[in-house]
C-alpha cells in the first residue's frame, strides 16, 4: 500500500482521534478572547521573571546569541551550551504560560492538550526519536552532495575535550525542552483550538504546519515550506497517535542531530536564499515519518480516560 493510500484510509479514523474530538466549549469566541488575553498576560509575567533571572546570572546576557555564531575559541561549546539552555528556558516559559492559560480558560486538565484521555506514552516518544535520528543520518550525505558545509561541533578540533560531554548533555536537555515547548504550543494548544473551527484532519494539519512555520519568522520561502511540511507531519502524528510524544521525540532528534553533527544553534541561518531542490530531502523525511506513524498507529491505542485505563497501559 502506498503512503497516499494509507493516508486516505487513515483519515476516517483520524476524525475520531481524541486530539480532534471532545473539544466543543460553549461561547467559543468569548473563551478564545479570554485565552488570548490571559496567555499574553502570563507571557509578560514569564518574560519579566526570566529577564530578572538572566540578569542575575553573571554573563548570561552575553551568552544568549540571537545575532550570529559565537567566536571560535576552545570554550565555544560552553557558550553554545548556555545559549541552548537559555533559549529552552525562554521557550519553555512561553509554552507553560500558553498551556496554563488554555487550561484555566477552558477548564481542562493540562493533559487534555497533550495526550487527552490517556497516560504519557514513552514508547511513542522513543520511536519518534529513533526514526528521525536514523533518517537524519541517511540524509547527511545528500546535504553534502548539495553543497552543504559540514562542520560538526562535536568533532571540532579547536574545542577543549572536557567541553564536549558538557555540550552533549546541555544539548539533550535544552533541545528536549525547546522541542517539547514548541510541540505543546503548536501540536497541543493551537491544534486543539483549531478544531473549534475545522475538524478535517488534513486541513488541520495544513493550517498547523503553516502556523508552525510562520512562528519561526524565517523569510526564506524554501525554509518556510520545509518547516510547514514538518509541522504538518508532526500534527498528523499527534492526531493519529492521540498525543504529542512522537512529535516531541522526532522534533528533538531532528534538532539534536543538527546541533551535534552539523552546525551549532548559534550558527543556524535565518533568511538564507535556499534552492528549491533542497526541499527534496524534506519530502523524503515526510514520507518516511508518515509510514512510521501509520505503522505505529496500527497498533493498539488506548484512548479511554486515564482514570479508567488498566494499570500498565500507555
Amino acid at each position: 500500500m502506498s503512503p497516499y493510500e494509507a493516508l486516505v484510509r487513515a483519515v476516517p479514523v483520524a476524525r475520531r482521534s481524541p486530539m480532534i474530538t471532545g473539544f466543543k466549549p460553549d461561547r467559543p469566541w468569548l473563551k478564545l478572547g479570554g485565552f488570548i488575553a490571559l496567555a499574553m498576560l502570563l507571557m509578560v509575567v514569564v518574560t519579566i521573571i526570566l529577564d530578572i533571572i538572566v540578569r542575575i546570572i553573571p554573563g548570561a546576557t552575553d551568552q544568549l546569541s540571537l545575532s550570529g555564531p559565537f567566536p571560535e575559541t576552545p570554550l565555544r561549546l560552553i557558550d553554545e551550551s548556555v545559549n541552548t539552555l537559555l533559549l529552552a528556558a525562554i521557550l519553555g516559559g512561553m509554552a507553560l504560560a500558553i498551556l496554563a492559560a488554555a487550561a484555566l480558560i477552558y477548564r481542562r486538565r493540562l493533559s487534555d492538550f497533550l495526550w487527552p484521555g490517556r497516560r504519557f506514552n514513552a514508547w511513542d516518544l522513543g520511536v519518534g526519536f529513533l526514526a528521525m535520528a536514523c533518517v537524519s543520518v541517511i540524509l547527511f550525505p545528500f546535504y553534502l552532495l548539495m553543497g552543504g558545509e559540514w562542520t560538526p561541533p562535536l568533532l571540532g578540533p579547536t574545542y577543549a575535550d572536557w567541553t564536549r560531554p558538557v555540550f552533549v548533555v546541555a544539548s539533550i536537555i535544552g533541545l528536549l525542552g525547546a522541542a517539547a515547548a514548541e510541540e505543546v504550543i503548536c501540536r497541543g494548544v493551537l491544534l486543539r483550538l483549531t478544531t473549534q473551527l475545522m475538524r478535517h484532519p488534513v486541513v488541520v494539519c495544513l493550517i498547523n504546519g503553516l502556523l508552525f512555520s510562520a512562528l519561526h519568522l524565517d523569510p526564506d520561502p524554501v525554509a518556510y515550506v520545509a518547516r510547514a511540511l514538518s509541522g504538518a507531519i508532526w500534527t498528523w502524528a499527534a492526531i493519529r497517535l492521540g498525543g504529542l510524544e512522537f512529535a516531541i521525540g522526532a522534533h528533538l532528534a531532528n534538532n539534536l542531530m543538527i546541533c551535534l553533527f552539523w552546525q551549532p544553534l548559534s550558527a543556524m541561518e535565518v533568511g538564507a536564499d535556499s534552492e528549491w531542490i533542497q526541499l527534496a530531502p524534506e519530502v523524503f523525511v515526510a514520507v518516511v515519518m508518515l509510514v512510521v506513524v501509520e505503522r505505529l498507529a496500527d497498533g493498539p491505542r488506548d484512548w479511554r480516560p486515564a482514570r479508567s485505563a488498566p494499570r500498565g497501559t500507555a
